[in-house]
């Protein structure tokens, strides 16, 4: 039986995860599901019903107007949300109310339609990541995992590769006392009942979700939502932070913030944690330009298991390169493959970390107990 053990091996690196909505929608977009879970992928089911709810509803007669001009495909649904949930108006509080019952149907909706197609499945390319830490050798330990997604992949994922079900949030979800903290849901989940003490919930359910909705400010003083907040400072105290699927754009301030006292005021390190960003290397770039205090590294950057090198030379066609030393002409025809192709990036680092390992360890070396990590990944 595999069982996740958090250790504090100085040999190793610690290394933690953040994770935002772009690692559940590779996971489903890795076996071919059409139906994606991003901003976009909502966008029209969105539209659709806060029109519905607008017309269906004399009571919000007065707002049809304004939804009709400034409610389209491309309307940051968060900022919407906030804006009228900050005005003065009982009536525009009311209907921010309404979108955010809006979001959690369409999303709950999306969600139980891949749940029906994938079942387990669909937690793929976390039950890899996960398993790869089963591999005897590996010279890291899963420290913890921050999540932003109300989704219940991850739970999935560490069921199938630790055998740990139903995983134990620390605040009376599950009737053992079973220390499970490396792992916090920042936003909360569909899956937790809001209720006292706190239940699990289904998809399926009538009862309200204990959630932080989408919004600019994260209502985030509430407990467990402190609790959590807090614990994620102790899952911050690592060497490596890789961050997959998070946009750490203008709606993620308060985590933006979090990460810049974490690193400012490591414990008991030498250095602040590297942050890793296992997405598009563009993405990269952008949090580079934007916050430069946070000293991120692109997929390409990364040193280890010549993982950035690979990743380099796959895509200029060429053997392995280091990003570092390309010339002008080779980074811009880089930068030019990278914007043409529709790569699936958190799969791309599992494949290329597994070949590594091969290299190093030997390929017998990654069969697991599980077989999960090859299974998954075909190498």
């Amino acid at each position: 039986m595999s069982e996740l053990i958090v250790t504090d091996d100085d040999t190793k690196l610690r290394v933690s995860y953040l994770i935002g909505a772009g690692g559940s929608h590779a996971c489903v977009k890795s076996l071919g599901c059409p139906h994606g879970i991003l901003m976009a992928d909502l966008a029209s089911d969105l539209v659709a019903r806060t029109k519905q709810l607008v017309d269906s509803s004399d009571h919000y007669s007065p707002l049809r107007d304004i939804v009709n001009e400034i409610v389209e495909e491309n309307t940051d649904f968060e900022h919407l949300i906030t804006f009228f949930d900050e005005s003065p108006s009982s009536l525009h509080r009311a209907f921010a109310e309404g979108l955010r019952c809006v979001f959690e149907s369409v999303l709950i909706d999306r969600l139980r339609l891949i749940e029906q197609e994938l079942g387990n499945e669909r937690a793929n390319l976390y039950a890899s990541l996960f398993d790869m830490y089963n591999i005897e050798g590996i010279d890291e330990t899963l420290h913890g995992v921050m999540t932003l997604n109300y989704d219940d992949y991850i739970e999935v994922a560490a069921a199938e590769v630790f055998d740990i079900l139903p995983v134990d949030l620390n605040f009376g979800t599950s009737g053992n006392n079973s220390d499970h903290s490396w792992l916090v849901k920042l936003h909360g989940s569909f899956g937790w009942e809001d209720t006292w003490p706190i239940r699990r919930r289904t998809l399926n359910s009538n009862s309200r979700p204990l959630w932080i909705p989408p919004g600019i400010r994260k209502a985030k003083e509430r407990y467990p939502f402190n609790l959590l907040w807090g614990r994620a400072r102790g899952l911050l105290d690592c060497d490596v932070l890789r961050v997959i699927g998070c946009n750490l754009g203008p709606s993620d301030w308060d985590l933006v913030s979090l990460l810049f006292g974490t690193r400012i005021a490591h414990h008991n390190r030498d250095s602040p944690y590297v942050v890793e960003i296992i997405d598009n290397p563009k993405q990269a770039f952008r949090l580079q330009d934007n916050y430069p205090y946070l000293s991120v590294r692109s997929l390409f950057e990364i040193d280890r298991l010549d993982v950035g090198r690979n990743l380099v030379g796959e895509n200029l066609g060429t053997g392995p390169r280091s990003y570092e030393m390309l010339s002008a002409s080779e980074s811009n025809r880089l930068m030019r493959n990278i914007n043409e192709s529709d790569k699936n990036w958190f799969r791309q680092w599992l494949i290329q970390m597994g070949e590594g390992l091969q290299a190093t360890l030997g390929v017998e070396s990654t069969n697991t107990e599980k077989g999960v990590f090859r299974r998954y990944l075909g190498i």
